[in-house]
């Protein structure tokens, strides 16, 4: 722990993450007493005549490190400070290092001619500052040119920005450490030397026997078996971790007697990833079996058996020279196995096995129809499984064993959710490599040639599961998320899907949304103009059309200069909405601007002496971001940005880095506009932290660029008027509406539906709460007419802003006209549970609650993403994250809703909580279960009721004599709750969590002991049924 940290207390957090990152973390003086020159002699950077400034300065800088410094012979100055920095940065630039000091050094081509003590181009504030900063003039003065290059180019430099924060100054950034240290995967390489001599050297030493120690060695034999004894009580690993046995030792591994340019033996940190299956559905044309390969002297030809060893194992293409490299012999006697294994591929008829495992397709064209003929991974997998055991000769699986874990593999990856990954090591989870005879020499093997072996059959396997079964399904069948399921895959087979996307695009040309262009006008089109490609996402009745970029070698630097372009638009927006009061009208950003809003109106209510009847009105405009009109587009953002024209905006980016007390060290990208001319990084972190946006965390600042509202709106127009699609080799123009998936379409949509509410609906909104979540519009209030006049006149249309409703989207809770009855408008009862964007709002107290049916038919299984590292703790930083974002304040909000209702909504989402624990438990591979550590997990669930806890003292601080201990939850109500829900959960599978179960019973009976009889009371009241009926239909 370096001085400052110790002296001031404002800076904890942050060192704390600095020395969980850095083994050397210290202040610059305590850096400099390490510094010892040839002559004996120390530097010394603080002299007595220094100022007070100066001296907080020097000691606010903290320097970490992986090694010390070079040892120095003198502290030669070589050169001024300006030069060494230069020097650096152009080092930096040439060797493409990573380095905070080289952001925003935009350094046109480094050549050897140019004189490298020379700045090339651009520096960063921060790195500006440097150059002529006294302190680093001091640096160089007293520690010399070395050193001080050893400081900004090899150290991790940072300054203090009081109060709580820390600034990046140099040395490779600290989020990208952060990133290397939570990478998820299984490391199956091997531990270093240094390890395993440490963990040999814990082991107790050999005893020599000598003639005369006999009664010493008996004396030792009895302490170590009464100390055996003892290890006894501890868990198998505790155990062996104490005492430090053979097995530990073997595991790491010897050294291999094969060559050092051997290949590894293993395959680390390798994953098959789910979203490698997306897509496609091309026909079996494209499969990697039945490419051609140019042949020596014989031209094209279909691949052979050495080509595809050549593939997998050599990972090398086919030669076109008349004497290729030979195989090694090892290889070569697999050649006429894998010959075999071409000659099966060539008779397989694979679509037979497919019409009879995936077959049933609806010939309809009704596209409701087509939509629910997706196919189960379950189908999908028989399929797979007849074309293997087709192709694949038996002598490659060496038993019958291997063949069923790898099958079982391969329906594990099946399932698995849109982001999800197969580790290799559990792809090899109990496969023997002894069955396989074609591996190698068939006497017995020593260890390194074992090794080898299973590297040769992972290589094979992986190949088998990434190439042969990914490219089968992408050939055969086109697989897509949809919009109601979440991350869980369809799979729809090639040609239903064709039939589906003609109907889906057929649908959107019938809007006059898009005009085709004929050919004349096409070839007039710039070469290196941006063009989208449409894809489709499947929904209950319809499909989604999705814009997506569409990505061309040769245009690729174009692509990136429209990707920055189209965010710099997005952040000056923004701030231009942020400056100009009342531009977005009614529109809530999130659940916490919805409760800000809810609240409001409830305070407003209570001046009425009796309550009133409230009336609801749920209104979703249909194609929104497909029908807004451009010429509306270009006026509203002319009369935004008029003002704004002549003016510059500064955009700076920067990373923040933080601790978290639940998820860890956490990191976030930060892009902010500002106007005014920018301040140097130390002054905008100061300024941040007095405005209470930011504390105890460290930043790094990556880049700052410049942008005038003239060119940001130039471009506005340019994107509108040149939005070309290209599909199935014809090119359209859209006429209408902007493409959805673009970071800027939700805040256009926005202010366009904004003005529409500033002109036309202004009267109305004045009586009531309103608010507009895009496109989905909910009006409360107590006056019947006004909630009629609001239905009405949003019914009616505004074709002026691309308005139109679909009436079947429309609720209210009072009795209206037939006509809007007979068109679709759902009437509910006057007093109920009113459903509006995952919201359920009672109509008569305005609680809140959330609208759990969105679950209905889903298995929370797919509402998770799952890494290829699932281990316990990672399953805990997963809930814990889920968990707090769940725990919105719009829930717990004591001021918004009765107690009743919290203690409903708490349990309620404890109980979910329950359920995606038991998710998350069943997908833990390679034999790992709760019976194994039961205690780890147990400890997961205490930690996730004092997170609740915490939660719900932070909204409601402001309420009076709300604490963990006193008011109307307490921590022993918490507690119950996760004991009750979990029970419950746990009931369903006795056998999975017969050591858990135990222990939460124990806990809730010790609970409700301490609990007074109304908590007690409140706590049954809300959880009773323990299943409520919203999550009976919820798939587990």
């Amino acid at each position: 722990m370096s001085r400052l940290s110790e002296a001031e207390s404002g800076f904890k957090h942050v060192f704390d993450i600095l020395n969980k990152i850095y083994p050397i973390v210290q202040s610059l003086e305590e850096f400099a007493d390490g510094v010892l020159f040839a002559d004996g002699q120390k530097p010394v950077l603080l002299e007595k005549t220094d100022s007070v400034r100066f001296t907080n300065a020097l000691r606010g800088v903290t320097v970490c490190a992986f090694k010390p410094p070079p040892l120095q012979q003198l502290p030669l100055q070589q050169c001024t400070l300006q030069e060494i920095l230069a020097f650096t940065l152009n080092h930096i630039k040439q060797k493409k290092l990573r380095n905070v000091l080289g952001f925003g050094y935009r350094c046109h081509d480094m050549t050897t001619r140019q004189n490298p003590l020379q700045f090339h181009g651009d520096l960063s504030l921060t790195t500006a500052s440097i150059s002529t900063s006294g302190l680093w003039k001091r640096i160089t003065l007293h520690l010399g040119t070395t050193i001080t290059r050893f400081l900004l180019q090899d150290c991790a430099v940072f300054t203090t920005a009081p109060p709580s924060c820390l600034m990046q100054v140099c040395g490779e950034p600290i989020y990208d450490l952060i990133a290397q240290q939570s990478m998820s995967g299984f490391s199956l390489s091997h531990v270093s030397t240094k390890i395993c001599k440490s963990v040999v050297t814990s082991r107790q030493p050999p005893v020599v026997k000598r003639k005369n120690d006999t009664d010493h060695i008996v004396m030792r034999k009895r302490r170590r078996d009464e100390r055996l004894d003892d290890y006894d009580d501890f868990p198998t690993e505790k155990r062996r971790r104490l005492l430090g046995t053979d097995e530990k030792v073997r595991s790491l591994g010897s050294k291999s007697w094969k060559p050092a340019d051997q290949r590894p033996t293993r395959l680390s940190n390798r994953s098959v990833r789910a979203l490698s299956m997306l897509y496609f559905g091309r026909g079996l044309k494209s499969f990697l079996l039945n490419r051609k390969v140019e042949g020596v002297g014989v031209g094209v030809r279909l691949l052979q058996g050495e080509d595809l060893i050549r593939r997998i194992f050599l990972q090398s293409k086919p030669s076109k020279e008349k004497n290729p490299k030979k195989l090694p012999k090892r290889f070569f006697e697999m050649v006429p196995l894998f010959s075999r294994l071409l000659q099966q591929h060539r008779k397989c008829r694979y679509w037979v096995f497919l019409s009879r495992k995936c077959g049933g397709t609806p010939n309809s064209k009704d596209m409701r129809a087509l939509l629910k003929a997706h196919m189960s991974p379950y189908r999908v997998y028989l399929f797979v499984r007849e074309c293997l055991n087709f192709v694949v000769p038996e002598e490659f699986w060496g038993s019958h064993e291997n063949k069923l874990h790898f099958l079982s593999s391969v329906k594990y990856f099946l399932r698995l959710g849109k982001f999800e990954q197969l580790p290799l090591v559990q792809l090899m989870w109990k496969i023997k490599v002894k069955p396989c005879r074609w591996l190698g020499p068939k006497k017995r093997v020593c260890p390194s040639e074992h090794r080898y072996q299973e590297w040769i059959l992972t290589r094979f396997l992986c190949w088998l599961l990434n190439d042969f079964v990914i490219g089968l399904i992408r050939a055969q069948f086109y697989v897509t998320e949809s919009m109601s399921h979440k991350r869980a895959l369809r799979f729809y087979r090639a040609d239903v899907w064709r039939k589906l996307e003609n109907s889906a695009f057929r649908d959107h040309l019938s809007n006059g949304q898009w005009r085709a262009l004929s050919p004349s006008e096409a070839g007039k089109l710039p070469k290196d103009m941006v063009t989208s490609r449409i894809r489709f996402i499947p929904k209950s009745s319809s499909m989604r059309a999705i814009a997506i970029l569409k990505r061309n070698r040769d245009s690729m630097q174009t692509l990136q200069n429209f990707k920055s372009s189209v965010r710099v638009l997005q952040k000056v927006l923004s701030f231009c909405v942020s400056e100009v009061q009342g531009p977005m009208g009614s529109a809530v950003s999130g659940w916490l601007d919805i409760q800000q809003r809810l609240r409001d109106f409830c305070q407003h209510q209570k001046f009425f002496k009796q309550p009133r009847p409230l009336y609801f009105v749920k209104v979703d405009v249909s194609g929104a971001f497909d029908s807004l009109p451009h010429p509306k587009l270009m006026e509203l953002l002319d009369d935004l940005l008029l003002s704004y024209k002549e003016q510059s905006f500064f955009l700076r980016q920067y990373v923040m880095v933080w601790n978290d007390p639940h998820l860890g060290v956490r990191t976030h990208c930060y892009t902010k506009a500002e106007l005014s001319q920018p301040l140097n990084m130390k002054a905008f972190i100061a300024n941040e932290q007095l405005n209470g946006s930011m504390h105890d965390a460290i930043l790094v600042e990556q880049r700052l660029s410049e942008v005038t509202g003239g060119d940001v709106l130039s471009f506005f127009r340019k994107m509108v008027s040149s939005y070309i699609i290209c599909h199935q080799k014809r090119m359209f123009q859209q006429v209408c509406g902007i493409p959805q998936g673009s970071c800027v379409s939700s805040l256009l949509c926005n202010m366009c539906y904004s003005h529409m509410e500033k002109c036309e609906l202004q009267n109305i909104s004045r009586q009531g709460c309103l608010m507009r979540l895009v496109d989905d519009f909910l009006f409360i209030t107590s006056h019947l007419s006004k909630a009629k006049e609001f239905l009405g006149s949003l019914l009616t249309g505004m074709p002026s802003y691309g308005c139109k409703i679909n009436p079947q989207k429309v609720a209210v809770n009072f009795p209206v006209c037939e006509q809007w009855v007979d068109s679709g408008v759902s009437v509910l009862p006057s007093s109920c549970m009113f459903s509006w964007c995952g919201l359920m709002i009672n109509t008569l107290s305005l609680d809140v609650s959330k609208d759990y049916s969105r679950y209905n038919g889903l298995s929370l299984r797919y509402s998770l993403t799952l890494f290829s590292t699932i281990s316990p703790n990672a399953i805990k930083k997963k809930l814990l994250w889920v968990l707090c974002g769940k725990s919105t304040n719009v829930f717990l909000d004591l001021q918004l809703n009765s107690v009743e209702a919290v203690h409903r909504n708490l349990y309620k989402l404890i109980l979910l909580q329950a359920f995606r624990f038991d998710a998350c438990v069943r997908s833990l591979p390679l034999g790992q279960s709760v019976d194994k550590s039961p205690r780890i997990f147990l400890k997961m669930i205490w930690t996730m009721s004092r997170a609740i806890t915490k939660i719900f003292q932070k909204v409601n601080k402001a309420v009076p004599g709300c604490s963990a201990d006193a008011g109307p939850l307490r921590s022993q109500a918490v507690q119950l709750y996760f004991c009750l829900a979990f029970e419950t959960v746990f009931r369903c599978s006795r056998s999975l969590y017969r050591r858990l179960t135990p222990a939460l019973i124990k806990r809730r009976r010790r609970v409700q002991r301490e609990l007074c009889p109304i908590s007690l009371a409140r706590v049954h009241q809300a959880s009773t049924p323990r299943i409520p009926p919203d999550f009976r239909s919820l798939h587990r």
